[in-house]
């Protein structure tokens, strides 16, 4: 299992510049304050989206990716996020352009692994989603349950799972890659007379291809692929030509297959019209199709409990639900013979969508990867031409499908595909002789001739794979569905308690650990009736459900923290960390302080990350997790940076560098003499005017100055005569009097000046060996001066 070493988000949603979190070569845990809007939840959203490619709460209408960048990034910005994971170059990076488009980078392909594996793990839980699972239906935690332990589809009684299996067989995606992954095997074995069905595979078969040639290089990897294709196509006399014969070869092997899927396309369309247009033709059919289509969308509103009043849920009228439930399933089941035809079409459908899919990338490939040829520029004119043909009968076939009505066929279409047929044909044979005109050597012939039949394999490899992922995808859940329909609510009731059980034990213990010596007590996960699971537990000795029933917010609240904390345990497959954003707002000291504790006692070997904007919740999570080596960041947000971390020196230092020449960073720099006056002013003992609460803590740079200098002239007179404490006062960020809040802007040379007097005042006060302050607290014995941790810096010191 793995846990974060790094995450730093740039650009992205509250982050304008860099927010870096390091949680050291140790992976340790990390409390994170921010007041509410601070834009803390940044951390949350940048780690969801970089593993789940969504955060869920954003992905709603006119949301979603938009949501994600910083709202004054430039165009020309990308938003970033960088995640490394523990173990040596484990790490990885997600961006954003402006206009949406999304890339991934990973070092080694098994990062990608990983995080395609932590996709379905239990990783973050926000306060909006502690009590989802609490109050959904009991047939929709029995859902979701199912989910958890990856029996996604096992959600409905025998009839539908029966409909949910049919589905997924006839899914086009589950269709398509089957038919695409044959068409992929034909070719394979007519290049090499083998399926060749994983990189692995195609790389050993490199091997055998390339020995004969005797090339220093010998296949083992992707890397030695690519050194060995270079020194086969530097064995001719002339490897430009080598490159023209192979690019020649290519284009007379896409022509072929560009014919083949169009003749394909041309036998759908002909089976496919006949059939639902003999359908689609007859009114009455299409008005009970609609009929059918509209009480199945009704029966699921019901069986899914969306609407539980004895009432039609379509009109209001009043009725006995079971009643109608019944009724609606009697009458779509008189329909079940037109509609099983429906079902058919519908599958002719799908195979004709994919196979003008297929053409149509095929069409769009050639004119990409050969425009630059001029003696087949008319190829490229008739394969662009026919583009917009494919694209129309597509939009008419789905679409007419949609409304149950006639399929006509566009116009043009027809002659399009004879048109660009024949342009394969002849573009075939025009490819063939324009390599005889290269007039290759023997060497040179055979070195295209491999060069060709590695590249074509090599794309048909990487697509197989593709097909075989989606074909793996829905045949898992197919066969799971299949093995379970005979005996559907016996096998699911004793699958899910089996999965129920542990879940029960850590939920039913950690929930005591919250509550103890309360009236709540036997806490557990049970199914219910013959569909459903709900919580059930012991109520001042009674045994009663669900939650809502006696519980308070508070105790909704842990029972859903605890639930989420359970299956993380028993369920994670990787992540051995876990986020907790907000989590604690209805709980009061005593149970929050049993939470960390759970967590310590529970949970010691994991990574936790919370987030917070209770500043006694924070406070409290210092006291009682700083002993096990946690980590503490507070944030804050400002309209001109974004969201940066607590404004130590360091941060703010390299904020300004990278603002530095492009914005303002007047207030940057004020902010960064402001916090080395207060860490010099405490180490040094520096007294200031009191001042009530919050507004102790700002102080502005003038005042602070003007005090460590009235200090220096008793206690260190030389040192307070050092002329970088004239320049600083004499510095626009100190001679403003309105600099707190609207200084005068610096430019140019002048930052550059100040940051030169600002290290002249560090070097004064931190040591460069042990990069500690010198202290008031740390007199030097038998001298009048005081230094730093290690003692190398003293400075003169008066008591």
């Amino acid at each position: 299992m793995t846990k974060l070493r790094a995450v730093k988000a740039t650009g992205f949603r509250g982050a304008r510049f860099e927010l870096p979190l390091d949680f050291t070569k140790k992976c340790r845990s990390l409390a994170i304050f921010g007041e509410n809007a601070a834009g803390k939840s940044t951390v949350t959203d940048a780690l969801e989206w970089f593993i789940r490619d969504r955060v869920e709460h954003l992905w709603k209408e006119d949301c979603k990716l938009d949501s994600l960048r910083h709202a004054a990034s430039k165009e020309e910005e990308l938003s970033v996020v960088e995640v490394q994971f523990d173990g040596k170059d484990n790490h990885g990076a997600k961006s954003l352009s402006a206009d949406l488009k999304t890339s991934t980078s990973f070092p080694d392909p098994s990062v990608g692994t990983l995080v395609d594996e932590l996709k379905d793990d239990r990783m973050i839980l926000r306060h909006a989603d502690i009590v989802n699972f609490l109050d959904k239906a009991k047939g929709k935690k029995r859902e979701e349950v199912a989910r958890i332990i990856g029996f996604d589809d096992i959600t409905k009684f025998r009839d539908v799972i029966l409909q949910a299996r049919n589905a997924l067989q006839k899914d086009p995606e589950y269709l398509g890659a089957k038919q695409q992954a044959e068409t992929l095997q034909g070719a394979m074995i007519e290049i090499t007379g083998q399926i060749v069905p994983d990189r692995k595979a195609f790389l050993e078969l490199a091997k055998d291809l390339v020995a004969p040639f005797e090339v220093p290089t010998t296949i083992t990897d992707e890397p030695t692929y690519a050194q060995a294709v270079d020194e086969i196509r530097g064995l001719g006399s002339s490897a430009e030509k080598i490159k023209a014969a192979e690019r020649l070869n290519r284009l007379e092997q896409a022509s072929k297959e560009l014919k083949e899927a169009l003749n394909e396309v041309a036998k759908l369309i002909a089976s496919y019209s006949e059939k639902y247009n003999a359908l689609a033709e007859k009114r009455e059919s299409v008005n009970k199709l609609r009929l059918s289509d509209f009480l199945t969308k009704g029966k699921d509103v019901i069986d899914d409990e969306t609407f539980a009043n004895d009432e039609c849920p379509f009109c209001l009228s009043p009725y006995e639900l079971a009643k109608l439930q019944t009724e609606v399933g009697q009458r779509i089941e008189a329909l079940s013979e037109l509609q099983a035809k429906l079902n058919e079409c519908k599958t002719q459908k799908d195979d004709l969508l994919a196979a003008i899919a297929d053409a149509g990338q095929m069409a769009k490939a050639i004119a990409k990867d050969y425009a630059d040829l001029p003696d087949f520029s008319g190829l490229i004119e008739d394969v662009n031409a026919a583009v917009q043909p494919l694209r129309d009968c597509y939009e008419a076939v789905s679409n007419s499908f949609i409304a149950l009505k006639v399929f006509a066929l566009p116009d043009g279409i027809t002659a399009a595909i004879d048109k660009l047929k024949n342009k394969c044909d002849a573009s075939c044979d025009a490819a063939q002789q324009a390599s005889k005109k290269l007039e290759l050597t023997e060497i040179e012939k055979r070195v295209a001739e491999v060069l060709t039949t590695l590249q074509t394999l090599n794309g048909h490899v990487n697509a197989y794979e593709k097909c075989q992922r989606t074909i793996a995808i829905y045949e898992s859940q197919i066969l799971t569905l299949s093995a379970v329909f005979d005996a559907f609510i016996p096998v699911q009731n004793n699958a899910l308690q089996a999965v129920l059980d542990p879940i029960s034990s850590d939920v039913g213990k950690f929930y005591k650990k919250l509550h103890p010596k309360e009236n709540v007590d036997n806490v557990r996960l049970s199914m219910v009736g013959d569909e459903g699971v709900e919580f059930e537990y012991s109520f001042h000795g009674k045994e009663t459900q669900p939650p809502r029933k006696y519980l308070s917010e508070s105790h909704l609240n842990s029972l859903g923290v605890v639930l989420f904390l359970a299956n993380a345990r028993i369920f994670n497959r990787r992540a051995k960390f876990i986020v907790l954003d907000d989590v604690v707002t209805s709980f009061d000291a005593n149970h929050r302080r049993r939470l960390l504790r759970l967590l310590k006692e529970e949970f010691s070997d994991w990574q936790i990350i919370i987030l917070t904007h209770e500043n006694v919740w924070f406070d409290l999570i210092k006291r009682e997790m700083a002993s096990s080596g946690w980590l503490f960041h507070e944030v804050q947000s400002d309209d001109d940076n974004g969201i940066l971390l607590n404004h130590s020196p360091s941060n703010l230092r390299e904020l300004i560098q990278q603002k530095k020449d492009k914005e303002d960073v007047t207030n940057d720099l004020r902010k960064l003499l402001e916090a080395i006056l207060k860490d010099i002013c405490f180490a040094l003992e520096v007294k200031v005017a009191f001042r009530f609460n919050e507004i102790n803590e700002k102080r502005m740079p003038e005042e602070l100055l003007s005090r460590l200098r009235s200090t220096l002239s008793s206690k260190s007179p030389d040192l307070g005569k050092n002329a970088v404490f004239s320049d600083l006062a004499g510095s626009t960020l100190i001679a403003n009097l309105d600099s707190h809040d609207n200084p005068e802007q610096i430019v140019g040379g002048d930052i550059d000046v100040l940051l030169e007097d600002i290290d002249k005042l560090v070097d004064l006060f931190v040591c460069s060996d042990c990069h500690r302050m010198v202290s008031a607290s740390a007199p030097v014995t038998g001298t009048k001066a005081v230094s730093c941790r290690c003692g190398k810096l003293q400075i003169p010191w008066k008591t």
